[in-house]
């Protein structure tokens, strides 16, 4: 090549073939969006009012969540015990007859054990009364009972807390878990009792004092006639007799003995409740071999809508079932409504948590203003400075829930291991009840994440429409 040539020849290389690079793979920003975020909690010397602030913020969350499993766990177990109690001392399903009482009643109960779900059935009768004893009367609820099978459908027999020995030799204190001396008693429970000296021995029949068919009380009511097992107490009937020369009702009267005292728990039980055998409840109303309905136990509570179709689809009209939902739907309903509307209100704990955490994160925006500038400056996007700040605020929640979330159920256990004592005589527990149920937990925890991911939005939505030439304009 001549010199000539050299010189007008362009060097190799000026020339770069872009098109034969191999492209650039687009890659994600998470880790250093992710990076810049804890670096923005981290604590340091200049920025410790910032720092003070974000714990504060942590703290503020793990206590609203920690008091919310707290209140939750407890008014759980109060709902959860006090359902106990009511299908304690009654039956899950109750069979009636429209016009009157049930007839027929082993052909019914055949039917009844028969429909799949079904533990066991029982007739009773029910009515009020009066119960009088020579130092007091008060008015009850006097329901009959078959001895032999209300034992299998209710908790009458494990309720018994004192009463007489099976031979009716001497009065006894049951002990926790003798259900067989419990259960004989309700057997017997038509037999004859003697009368009961001081001495807890039986003293010989007289005119004054024979010996008469049980009832079983209440402890509230045993206190309120001064009585105790072995006493003798009058049924009173204000109506039983029809009516007067003077077209004035004529009581009847019927006299029986203390044969045991319950102990339910719930005072309106303890107080109203007694009980009695069939044939003399019927006897003493002269319905002949009727009841007032059936009582029924199934395997399953929360299943009993279905069971209670099936007992109507066999017995057929006129007879109906009614369950322990809709027996006590507004009782259920208002303290499921108590529980949440507390659960709401003690949620604003977690919401003023949420607002802190928003101060925090305007404050970062305006320490880091500088920063933030240089990285738009730099090409980062909007949607990059809001992710940063939703990181941000988002781990400051996730951080305050799962701590709030182990220190509620640490303190359940706590509760629940120690029991704290409670005034027997404002509540009807002794212990202070706790049931941790993991579906309340579980929406506190998200509940509460979700409040401090939405408190995030604002000011990281205002951190990324920052102007970057305002911001280092005075820089």
């Amino acid at each position: 090549m001549k010199p000539a040539e050299a010189e007008d020849a362009p060097p190799s290389s000026a020339h770069v073939d872009f098109e034969a690079l191999p492209a650039v793979r687009g890659g994600s920003t998470f880790g250093t969006e992710w990076w810049i975020a804890m670096s923005h909690l981290r604590s340091k010397k200049s920025e410790t009012f910032l720092s003070a602030t974000t714990l504060l913020s942590i703290l503020g969350v793990t206590a609203g969540v920690a008091m919310l499993n707290w209140v939750i766990a407890v008014m759980t177990g109060f709902e959860d015990d006090l359902r106990d109690k009511i299908l304690g001392a009654n039956a899950h399903v109750v069979v009636f007859r429209f016009g009157g009482n049930v007839i027929d009643l082993d052909p019914t109960m055949e039917k009844i054990d028969a429909v799949d779900g079904v533990v066991a059935s029982a007739p009773f009768v029910y009515t009020e009364m009066m119960l009088r004893s020579p130092w007091s009367g008060t008015g009850v609820i006097l329901k009959g009972v078959d001895p032999e099978r209300t034992g299998a459908v209710t908790h009458l027999v494990a309720d018994l807390s004192e009463g007489y020995d099976p031979s009716h030799t001497h009065l006894v204190q049951y002990a926790d878990g003798d259900l067989a001396t419990r259960r004989e008693v309700l057997l017997h429970l038509g037999d004859p009792f003697p009368p009961m000296g001081l001495d807890n021995a039986p003293l010989p029949d007289t005119p004054d004092e024979p010996s008469l068919p049980g009832i079983v009380i209440g402890t509230e009511l045993r206190d309120h006639l001064q009585v105790r097992p072995g006493d003798k107490v009058q049924i009173v009937n204000p109506l039983g007799s029809g009516t007067g020369p003077m077209g004035m009702p004529t009581p009847s009267v019927r006299s029986v003995r203390i044969a045991g005292v319950f102990d339910s728990g719930m005072f309106e039980y303890d107080t109203k409740w007694t009980y009695v055998t069939n044939a003399l409840a019927q006897d003493f109303l002269k319905v002949g071999d009727t009841a007032t309905g059936i009582e029924v136990k199934v395997d399953d509570i929360d299943d009993v809508e279905r069971i209670a179709r099936d007992i109507e689809g066999a017995l057929g009209y006129p007879n109906y079932a009614r369950h322990w939902k809709n027996l006590n739907a507004k009782l259920f309903a208002a303290l499921e409504l108590e529980k949440w509307v507390m659960g709401l209100l003690l949620n604003m704990i977690v919401v003023n948590a949420g607002l802190l955490i928003v101060t925090t994160l305007i404050m970062v925006v305006i320490t880091k203003g500088r920063e933030i500038a240089i990285l738009k400056a730099m090409g980062a996007s909007s949607g990059t400075i809001m992710r940063i700040f939703v990181m941000e605020g988002s781990a400051i929640g996730l951080v305050g829930t799962v701590l709030g979330t182990i220190g509620g159920l640490a303190g359940c256990a706590f509760l629940d291991r120690y029991e704290y004592p409670l005034e027997t005589d404002v509540y009807y527990l002794d212990t202070l009840p706790v049931v941790v149920d993991p579906k309340a937990v579980a929406v506190i925890a998200v509940g509460a994440f979700v409040i401090c991911f939405l408190c995030t939005i604002y000011p990281a939505w205002r951190a990324s429409r920052l102007d970057p030439v305002e911001a280092l304009r005075y820089e």
